[in-house]
């Protein structure tokens, strides 16, 4: 397994293992042998190493299966991320297909922080596929008849880059091909106690600190969960439960953390996080890296709404939470939208007088949409007037 740098990733929900007979020792099935536990790679080590080992003993394995929720709870219900995959360790490249799921009660800010919002004002993509490896991520909407083929340099965040902070790199792991899973953030995991499983395995209880938590969301979330800082600090360590099998190699992971989000964000009416994750078939098929259909290169089609010529088509699904960028598409094919001219305004006294006179120079049976100059500088406003089909 090629070293990897941790990087920032995400996802949620719970696990429920039955941990209740867990003690530092260990009991519940036989145990094994002394010395079949000391020469084992995870078992025969001290118990806090363990969960940290247990991850390096499922990298070695070549390929697997994993299925992750991530839920948001509050009172008006919850927000569940569902995603299903496979992962390619031999070869560092994954499969992930990403769907949430919202109640129909959820605020217009809940719901603009986990899917964004399209220049139609509408929610963004609640469904899509991701194939990814060190050199490409492909995104293909549920809705979308076409992949997208995203390059390290669009996903950067640099000065190349399309996505700035948005989710597009988090999809590529540190600790697994796929990012977002609850294995990026397992290495900090420290085991307290642990009980013999039927099957030959352990099932630890563990603690994770609150600074790994961050590593299990993209930046778009971070100004909404409470990560570091004073009202993370005066929570206790977060409770992680951990099962492996008698290889060593994780099949369960879960974590629940209490008063999750921010007051002042825009997930306020939730409070508790949960994430499980699970892992099967070790050694099953290979997730194929091959992108069935027709592939758009992100560097030619996706760009900002402000950059689409007078009269271009356009579709806003490019798997960002950016509601300013947009795929180009033939007008002679389906679209959401064509843009009808670019213009540049003087700013007005304030954002909302701004908007008003955006929506002058577009007319009444136009869309308008504006943004400042990126280095936020200058004396004019941006202005693209489009229709949505």
């Amino acid at each position: 397994m090629p070293k990897r740098i941790v990087r920032s990733a995400a996802v949620l929900a719970t696990v429920s293992l039955p941990l209740s007979a867990c003690s530092a020792g260990g009991q519940g099935a036989a145990p094994p042998s002394p010395s079949a536990a000391a020469a084992h790679p995870v078992f025969g080590q001290k118990t806090e190493r363990q969960v940290f080992l247990a991850v390096r003993e499922t990298q070695k394995a070549p390929t697997a299966r994993f299925a992750q929720k991530l839920t948001f709870t509050g009172k008006k219900g919850s927000i569940v991320r569902t995603t299903t995959g496979g992962l390619d360790f031999a070869g560092d490249r994954g499969h992930a297909e990403v769907s949430w799921d919202l109640p129909a009660r959820t605020s217009g800010k809940a719901r603009t922080a986990v899917l964004g919002v399209t220049p139609a004002r509408e929610d963004g993509e609640t469904a899509g596929t991701y194939l990814v490896d060190r050199q490409r991520i492909r995104y293909r909407a549920a809705s979308s008849p076409y992949w997208i083929d995203y390059a390290p340099a669009d996903t950067s965040g640099g000065s190349g880059g399309l996505t700035d902070n948005d989710p597009l790199e988090f999809m590529r792991g540190s600790e697994s091909p796929v990012g977002g899973t609850l294995l990026e953030a397992l290495t900090a995991g420290k085991a307290t106690s642990y009980r013999q499983t039927p099957a030959g395995g352990r099932a630890y209880r563990a603690e994770l600190s609150d600074s790994a938590l961050s590593v299990l969301f993209p930046h778009d979330l971070h100004p909404h969960v409470v990560l570091s800082g004073p009202s993370a600090s005066r929570r206790p360590p977060v409770p992680l439960t951990v099962e492996v099998d008698a290889r060593g190699r994780i099949i369960r992971a879960g974590i629940t953390v209490e008063d999750a989000f921010r007051k002042d964000g825009g997930l306020a009416d939730f409070t508790t996080l949960t994430l499980d994750l699970s892992l099967s078939g070790y050694g099953s098929g290979a997730p194929s890296p091959a992108a069935a259909g027709r592939v758009l290169k992100a560097a030619d089609s996706v760009r900002d709404i402000g950059e689409v010529r007078k009269g271009g088509c356009v579709d806003f699904a490019t798997g960002q939470l950016s509601s300013r960028q947009v795929v180009t598409v033939p007008c002679s094919g389906s679209h959401d939208a064509r843009v009808l001219g670019q213009h540049r305004i003087a700013p007005g006294a304030d954002d909302d007088a701004t908007r008003v006179r955006s929506r002058a120079v577009c007319g009444p049976d136009a869309w308008a949409w504006w943004a400042r100059p990126k280095d936020g500088t200058g004396s004019e406003v941006r202005t693209t007037c489009y229709d949505v089909s």
